[in-house]
């Protein structure tokens, strides 16, 4: 069984796709450890070795856990208990990571010595509502909140600026060009550009958007995912409530548009993340439990001259050439959050499981498949 991609349009059309040989032993095996609350968030640190965890509601902490070869593939290292729910976390340079919180403040915590240190915690940034999610810009973060609004912080000093407001519900972000760009997408479907360049000493000025994008048919399909490619500045993928993927072309930045639509999940999608270093591959998980591999690898080269920044994701004849696996299958539960290294991913879901997939087909001499 597989996962079809098929066209956002009226047009469905299906890519290859691998099918496992009759009798043959499954390919991905799930191991999966309970972490006793509702998980929102998962990050690999320390090169791989640890994770950090956010739980939510009921038991809400900041957990740190170490890979192990036990029973339970993860060992608890550090559990840090909070009276607010951490919403989303983001890495910085020398094992840091940043927290956004449901009250709009913000933490630095230093996970280099096995255990969670807090450096510094930074007051509500969004007069009081959540920090929904948050991405790093150059040596801060971006604050992006459910009341509309989008603030740069300095996690040295702790100081903040808005970088826009009034946009509905913000629920997800992501930067390109060197982090000098910002995609918002929010709860009425559209993804806003904003470019971070521009009067970059009128602190107190709120620029104007450079771009607005819908990438749903679907009226009011709120835009859940974003991501950037991690060499090519000019990509970014999105996802939405009703399960779409996109890809946005954003090599000329005010002419962004997007390429092409999939619909890949029964539900919403929860993330979507090209791998670090073996970028023709995109992870999506989604709310029915699915997280599946797209592979764009067998993509053909455009005939003629191409620009050295151009990537297979960008190919005119893309549908044709994609290929879908299913890590997970859609289940009882939904994914909340995953994150990659390597050739091994680990995913969350809201009611406490942590799953860790181990040898996945990412690079070319895996065995797997057509590789």
């Amino acid at each position: 069984m597989t996962i079809n991609i098929t066209t956002n349009t009226d047009v469905t059309a299906n890519p290859q796709k691998q099918e496992p040989t009759a009798g043959a032993e499954p390919v991905f095996t799930e191991t999966m450890q309970h972490a006793d609350v509702k998980l929102s968030k998962v990050l690999f640190t320390r090169g791989g070795s640890e994770i950090l965890l956010l739980g939510k509601g009921r038991g809400r902490c900041l957990a740190l856990w170490e890979r192990d070869d036990g029973i339970d593939p993860f060992r608890v290292l550090a559990t840090k208990n909070t009276d607010i729910d951490p919403n989303d976390a983001c890495k910085l340079p020398e094992n840091r990571v940043c927290i956004g919180y449901a009250d709009g403040s913000l933490a630095i915590f230093n996970t280099d010595k096995e255990d969670l240190v807090l450096m510094s915690r930074i007051p509500p940034v969004h007069n009081g509502c959540a920090s929904r999610a948050i991405c790093r810009h150059g040596n801060g973060v971006l604050s992006a909140s459910s009341n509309g609004t989008l603030s740069a912080v300095d996690v040295e000093t702790g100081t903040s600026r808005t970088v826009f407001s009034g946009q509905a519900g913000i629920r997800s972000i992501c930067t390109t060009f060197g982090n000098n760009v910002v995609m918002a997408g929010d709860s009425n479907g559209q993804i806003t550009i904003w470019d971070l360049r521009e009067n970059p000493e009128a602190m107190t000025k709120i620029p104007d958007p450079i771009k607005t994008l819908i990438p749903s048919k679907k009226a009011l399909d709120p835009v859940t995912a974003l991501t950037s490619h991690p060499a090519q500045s000019n990509l970014v993928c999105l996802g939405t409530d009703d399960g779409v993927v996109g890809l946005i072309d954003a090599r000329n930045i005010r002419g962004a548009n997007i390429t092409s639509t999939y619909l890949v999940a029964k539900k919403g999608i929860t993330q979507v993340q090209f791998h670090p270093t073996c970028s023709d591959n995109l992870l999506v998980s989604a709310s029915d439990g699915s997280l599946v591999r797209i592979d764009a690898s067998a993509a053909p080269i455009a005939v003629g001259t191409r620009s050295t920044k151009d990537t297979v994701w960008l190919e005119g004849d893309l549908i044709n050439s994609l290929r879908s696996e299913s890590i997970r299958y859609d289940g009882i539960y939904p994914i909340s959050s995953f994150d990659i290294h390597s050739d091994t991913v680990v995913a969350t879901s809201s009611i406490g499981m942590v799953s860790l997939y181990q040898q996945l087909p990412f690079f070319p001499h895996s065995n797997f498949g057509r590789f």
